[in-house]
């Protein structure tokens, strides 16, 4: 795949750190210097190596990046190439709102100033790409059906954050959290127990049926696996944030009217099921909470 060096000052450095991961989402390789400059290495040769090893160069257009020494020593080794070359290796990327250098003037360049998505449109079309749609953690739900794009990778990216903030609410509050797997993959338990009249259970899922929205139901069951589809009736929303929010809710409602459990929490998140594991702490948990020491569990 191509390869990009992306010349830009310090203060866009936002813009290009988005433009860079959306790019690399459609298998663009990109350099620039967050990623490639490392402790103790000479910045000047770094610049210099990625400017030689990548086959365009993409400069950030804004007021400040024009004034910025750096962008001018980039530029100037990039035109070099290019003139050595005699191909177009320079690509205008037209961020914010400036004078268009003389030099650059009869280039087309890939507008972002108005709309992102465009500009970045404009821009992979160099790369042989074609009404693009990037595919983002922020849109992936809209490709779900398509089988060309990779939007697994990034279900499973926003889920696995969820459970670890999820983990993080049980961990403050003494909760348990049991995630699903191939019985109900995608969903999983967040439990308290106090006494069988002071406890709350809520199941979280990720609902294919509804473009893989967050459902909720109040369940007695531990294991999401045990947990019927059809009871999820609560929505939550389609991002992490809401997830959390909604259940940072319950929890602290809960814990503000009965104290934390006591019982140190349980996670079970793996992927791949323990099962033995599993049954072993749930055990723990069972005769823990009896207060007939020598009672059987099951």
């Amino acid at each position: 795949m191509p390869t990009i060096f992306l010349s830009h000052t310090s203060i866009d450095k936002p813009f290009v750190e988005k433009l860079a991961k959306d790019l690399e989402n459609i298998g663009i390789n990109v350099w620039y210097d967050k990623y490639e400059i490392k402790v103790g290495e000479s910045i000047l040769w770094k610049i210099d190596e990625g400017i030689r090893e990548s086959e365009y160069l993409g400069i950030v257009i804004s007021k400040e990046a024009l004034k910025s020494e750096w962008v001018k020593t980039e530029i100037s080794a990039a035109w070099q190439k290019q003139v050595e070359q005699k191909g177009n290796f320079v690509l205008p990327i037209y961020y914010r709102e400036c004078e268009m250098p003389l030099f650059l003037q009869g280039i087309k360049y890939a507008d972002f100033r108005v709309d992102y998505k465009q500009g970045l449109s404009d821009l992979v079309k160099v790369f042989g790409i074609k009404d693009l749609e990037a595919i983002t953690e922020d849109n992936w739900r809209t490709f779900a059906r398509s089988k060309k794009s990779n939007w697994q990778e990034f279900r499973d990216r926003e889920f696995s954050e969820l459970i670890t903030r999820v983990c993080k609410i049980g961990r403050e509050y003494n909760f348990n959290v049991w995630v699903g797997r191939s019985g109900n993959p995608y969903s999983f338990v967040i439990n308290g127990w106090i006494s069988r009249e002071k406890k709350l259970a809520v199941s979280v899922r990720m609902n294919p049926a509804k473009s893989y929205r967050y459902m909720a139901t109040d369940t007695n069951e531990w294991n999401p696996n045990n947990i019927s589809k059809k009871e999820y009736q609560t929505e939550i929303g389609s991002t992490v944030n809401e997830v959390e929010e909604y259940l940072c809710r319950r929890v602290q409602d809960f814990v503000a009217q009965y104290g934390k459990p006591t019982e140190e929490p349980y996670f079970f998140t793996e992927k791949k099921p323990d099962m033995e594991n599993a049954l072993e702490r749930i055990m723990e948990v069972l005769k823990s909470n009896n207060w007939d020491k020598d009672a059987e569990i099951w």
